[in-house]
């Protein structure tokens, strides 16, 4: 396992590290008739499949393989209304297929990356600054006349929904449509298309852009800061929601609830506090009634950690969050700074027989701090911000 584990770390370091989201030439908002194209195909692979519908929640279905619509009335036929079309993940595509695989707006499909789906669409959100749960990639045009959107839903770093909507007048009235891309871990598994079966007013359309345009302003939690090409700080020493300098007992008490289990020692003329929440450990010195962190840790559970790690990510994704520029030999070695003197700030691996373990470290104003992040079999098993 070492040599592997070595070898893929080699291979890691001959790579750059990615510049964000942001894609180096600026592609098209999603136009409505790239949504009508997309419905169309499908319509006419259901002809072609001689598929038959049957009334389902909110109009009818067709159910083909890796593909299904909804159509508005139970005809299926070339100038069938369609409410929306989907294509879906279905794995690896089989050598005995009758056409090539179906693909939606701009050649995107199920199984592609995230980072590769941003690419085919504008992005004035490189580093994905929003709401925890939530960002705005663009906002282009102003009603009257069409407008087009994208944005994500997420939790925290790990995205789940990317959709690009386009609002046109229907009469008195705005329709919206679009395409949304669900994704998990990651991949997009799904790509599917919505039109709006009623108008709304346009006072409802300009509320929704109105938010839109408040969330386009939001900056409370950025995805991959500015601090991504750069080594490990201070801002980045958040784990679990907790920031570990300005997390005492009482804070992580109010975050998190009374812990699961609690132990209390005394070590000189300090109290030691270890604390075991759900899926997170935190360790507090308390000395004149003053407490502070001194190791949170995670080994259990999907709490997010620096730059959006979280357990279960392999070794390529963490080494891709902060530079690696160093020569590494079979045991690890230095991946940014004087690692060997330990002279923060710094970055290195270590290799061992079972395991490999990654340190970067920094000066604080209480002394040497950092991440060490923990890997067996390829997997993140732990993740902890300590005092070094």
């Amino acid at each position: 396992m070492k040599n592997r584990v070595f070898a893929l770390a080699l291979a890691l370091l001959m790579l750059a590290l990615p510049a964000g989201w942001a894609q180096e030439e600026a592609a098209a908002p999603l136009k409505l008739a790239e949504i009508e194209q997309f419905n169309q195909l499908l319509l006419e692979r259901a002809v072609a499949d001689g598929l038959p519908s049957f009334a389902g929640d909110g109009g009818f279905v067709v159910r083909g393989e890796g593909y299904e619509l909804l159509l508005a009335g139970a005809d299926v036929s070339s100038d069938s209304l369609v409410l929306s079309a989907a294509l879906l993940w279905a794995g690896e595509h089989g050598e005995d297929e009758a056409a090539l695989p179906l693909t939606g707006p701009r050649d995107s499909q199920p199984g592609m990356g995230v980072e590769a789906l941003f690419q085919l669409f504008p992005n004035d959100n490189a580093y994905l600054a929003g709401r925890r749960d939530s960002a705005v990639l663009y906002l282009d045009g102003e009603l009257p006349a069409a407008v087009s959107a994208g944005f994500l839903l997420r939790d925290g770093q790990a995205v789940q929904l990317v959709e690009y909507d386009v609002y046109y007048q229907a009469g008195e009235g705005v329709v919206r449509a679009g395409i949304q891309y669900t994704v998990q871990e990651n991949f997009v598994t799904a790509v599917r298309s919505f039109v709006g079966k009623d108008a709304v007013s346009q006072q409802a359309a300009a509320e929704e852009l109105q938010k839109l345009g408040e969330l386009q302003e939001e900056t409370s939690y950025i995805a991959y800061a500015d601090t991504l090409d750069g080594k490990l700080s201070r801002e980045d020493m958040v784990l679990g929601g907790l920031d570990f300098f300005d997390t005492d007992y009482q804070a992580a008490v109010q975050a998190l609830g009374e812990p699961a289990n609690e132990e209390r020692h005394q070590d000189g003329d300090s109290e030691i506090i270890t604390c075991q929440w759900p899926g997170l450990e935190a360790v507090f010195t308390l000395k004149d009634g003053v407490s502070r962190a001194v190791r949170l840790s995670v080994q259990e559970g999907l709490l997010e950690g620096p730059r959006g790690l979280r357990l279960e990510d392999t070794l390529a994704q963490a080494l891709s969050r902060f530079p690696h520029g160093g020569v590494l030999g079979e045991a690890g070695g230095t991946l940014y700074g004087d690692a060997e003197n330990q002279v923060p700030p710094y970055g290195l691996m270590r290799i061992e027989a079972d395991s490999t373990l990654l340190y970067y470290a920094f000066e604080a104003e209480a002394g040497k701090a950092g991440l060490v992040l923990a890997f067996v079999d390829d997997a993140l098993v732990s993740m902890t911000l300590t005092y070094l």
